[in-house]
């Protein structure tokens, strides 16, 4: 479901009263991010105050997919998107104009990193293992990581996607559809997959990450804000950038944040899907080749014509410039 979530609070107020008595008002972007635990920080920068503490006002509009996100910049009704490796090439291949400035999910040390992402069955549905899902029904949102995901998993097996029925299940609907036994398995990202764990009895895990595909998320910016407003990009990519450390050190505060931006999620499920999450401003050259892999993965799933230069969808100039400024958001970080 479609909605705008803002959170007041007597912090942000604060932090923003400051900052206009020091410097002009706070800058005000709008970003589609989604109702899920990759995007905490996101909702830790808002309601810490960490983004008005750089002067940026950060507006979130909460969407289901990153499809949905795409659409939303296309429209002009936000100004950055936080799409996955695995359909933010494809919207740039559409002629979508924006480049990831900075990091969010992944463990930037490594090509694949995709550890939020599991397939789930039901107990004593004949799956418990990735060549059971052959002559299946599989639900997941079409398109999106989940679909990236199995595609490979199959293809490793030696099954083709077409020896499975794949269905279009959005994000909110995975749960009910397999409890009520609509579909055999699902494929979905945190904090979806500790939901199926937690409320369908015995649930299986049939695969979670693994070193499949390279799950990462930029947090992308319109190109015509980028090149008229890099001053104001700076500021936001710093307050990522803390925003990011700050969950890597609260995570149980950063959980109970999280409760109040995604739907049906309590604290207990959002800190056992959070131990799946890895967090990280950087775009680092393993960042750059997942990119490079995807578009591979993509072309090869006939879901892009042809592979994308990564220039076309990363800017490194902010993080390259942030990291030498604010090293102590990125200190704790493997190398």
């Amino acid at each position: 479901m479609k909605r705008i979530v803002s959170v007041a609070v007597a912090l942000v107020v604060t932090v923003a009263l400051a900052w206009s008595a020091g410097a002009q008002s706070p800058a005000v972007l709008n970003a589609a991010v989604g109702g899920n635990m990759n995007h905490v920080p996101s909702f830790v920068g808002v309601e810490k105050g960490i983004f008005l503490k750089h002067g940026v006002d950060v507006k979130l509009k909460v969407l289901n997919t990153g499809q949905e996100m795409s659409k939303a910049l296309q429209a002009g009704e936000v100004e950055i998107i936080g799409a996955a490796f695995s359909n933010f090439p494809v919207a740039v291949e559409r002629g979508m104009q924006a480049r990831g400035v900075v990091g969010l999910t992944g463990d930037r040390s490594s090509m694949y990193s995709d550890q939020p992402v599991a397939i789930l069955a039901r107990k004593g549905g004949g799956i418990t293992k990735v060549e059971d899902l052959a002559g299946k029904k599989i639900g997941t949102p079409v398109g999106g990581t989940g679909d990236e995901y199995l595609g490979v998993v199959l293809a490793k097996k030696g099954i083709g996607r077409d020896k499975i029925q794949l269905l279009n299940v959005p994000p909110g609907n995975l749960v009910s559809a397999l409890q009520g036994g609509s579909v055999d398995a699902v494929v979905t990202w945190e904090p979806f997959g500790s939901l199926v764990e937690s409320k369908v009895p015995d649930a299986v895990v049939v695969s979670r990450g693994g070193g499949h595909v390279g799950y990462y998320i930029n947090m992308s910016v319109r190109a015509d804000v980028i090149d008229k407003r890099a001053d104001v990009v700076e500021r936001y990519v710093v307050g990522m950038a803390e925003a990011t450390w700050y969950t890597r050190k609260n995570r149980d505060e950063a959980a109970e944040i999280s409760t109040r931006w995604v739907p049906g999620l309590d604290a207990a499920v959002a800190k056992k899907a959070l131990a799946n999450m890895v967090f990280d401003a950087r775009i680092t050259p393993k960042t750059v080749a997942a990119w490079e892999d995807n578009n591979r993965i993509l072309v090869e799933q006939k879901k892009m014509r042809a592979a994308l230069p990564w220039q076309q969808g990363i800017e490194l100039r902010f993080i390259e410039k942030v990291m030498k400024s604010h090293p102590q958001f990125f200190a704790d970080l493997p190398k």
